[in-house]
């Protein structure tokens, strides 16, 4: 668990040549791991995007059902499947809003080629209901661990869903890693399902603005610690409604700057059909329920802002390249 320190001050003072020896260091790792960072899987993005790396916080910026949990969906989907075959590396996915049951769902649904909104109403023919079978078998195999609350368990044990702290997260992933398995496991990315539902402790701050900033700090301190890149979703506010391009910026996060600065990277996303006429022009493109626009707004050594249109399938979490108007 991450608790706050005073440092050894000669841990954190470098003179010129330990300073260079360090960065001479870092490119050669790079080097040497080339191919091996987690990228987006999306070929657009993928050309100007650097790896996903240890250490790193990547925040997505998304107004209310504009994709954003897709989109971390996506991002971890791509992280599996870079572990490697007899690896014990897994992803962690934490998750405030949904429910376990309902998390697992999305990616069974997938898993099955099956759309979600007919399982979510039940409705699963003979042959359908042998596929989602089989999804769940599929499932039970995948390097996901998810952390949240169970709305089966809540009911039957008459119990509310749990407010987790990040100290909470820390406490779930120390089990994960160190208990939950005969392996010592190692997180390959750890996902936040998302910043403004993140229960604060009572030592984050007086106010909202204070406790949101110290909540962007600790996950970057989670990156850091467990080695390995986090992915944190952001509420933005519905003030972006009153603008003609809706894509996010850097200073949309709600209640906190810290966003823009303690990020290694961060993307915004809109997601059209919600908020503009079906058939209208965006970007070149005609407005639809696959239409999806994605922003690399801020990388920290590589080139930004860089805006792609994808397309989108919700039921069944597919994203791919939308091919260049002529």
């Amino acid at each position: 668990m991450i608790k706050k320190q005073v440092p050894d001050i000669s841990s954190i003072v470098f003179d010129p040549l330990t300073a260079a020896n360090l960065a001479v260091e870092m490119v050669d790792a790079i080097r040497k791991e080339k191919g091996i960072g987690i990228k987006s899987g999306l070929l657009d993005l993928d050309r100007e995007l650097l790896p996903f790396r240890p250490g790193e916080l990547i925040t997505v910026l998304g107004y209310t059902s504009n994709y954003k949990s897709g989109f971390m969906n996506w991002l971890a989907k791509q992280a599996i499947k870079a572990i490697q075959p007899g690896s014990n590396e897994v992803v962690i996915r934490v998750t405030w809003e949904q429910s376990v049951e309902e998390d697992a769902l999305s990616w069974i649904a997938g898993f099955a080629d099956l759309s979600i909104s007919r399982l979510a109403r039940g409705l699963v023919d003979e042959t359908e209901w042998k596929r989602l079978d089989k999804a769940g078998y599929t499932m039970g195999a995948t390097p996901l661990w998810i952390v949240g609350h169970s709305q089966t368990e809540s009911v039957e044990r008459r119990k509310a869903r749990p407010r987790m702290t990040l100290r909470d997260v820390c406490t779930a992933i120390e089990y994960i890693m160190h208990e939950a398995s005969w392996d010592q496991l190692k997180p390959k990315m750890v996902v936040l399902d998302y910043l403004q539902r993140i229960r604060p402790d009572p030592q984050d701050g007086n106010n909202k603005r204070e406790q949101m900033m110290e909540a962007v700090n600790q996950s970057k301190d989670i990156a850091i610690a467990y080695g390995c890149p986090v992915v944190l979703g952001v509420q933005i506010g519905r003030e972006i409604l009153e603008r003609q391009n809706k894509v996010p910026r850097l200073d949309d996060g709600q209640e906190t700057s810290n966003i823009e600065q303690s990020s290694d990277k961060v993307f915004g996303l809109w997601y059209p059909i919600k908020s503009e006429p079906e058939g209208s022009m965006i970007c070149g493109h005609a407005v639809t329920k696959n239409l999806l626009i994605a922003s690399l707004l801020k990388q920290k050594l590589g080139p930004a802002p860089v805006t792609c249109a994808l397309f989108v399938n919700p039921e069944k979490n597919e994203l791919a390249n939308i091919a260049r108007p002529q």
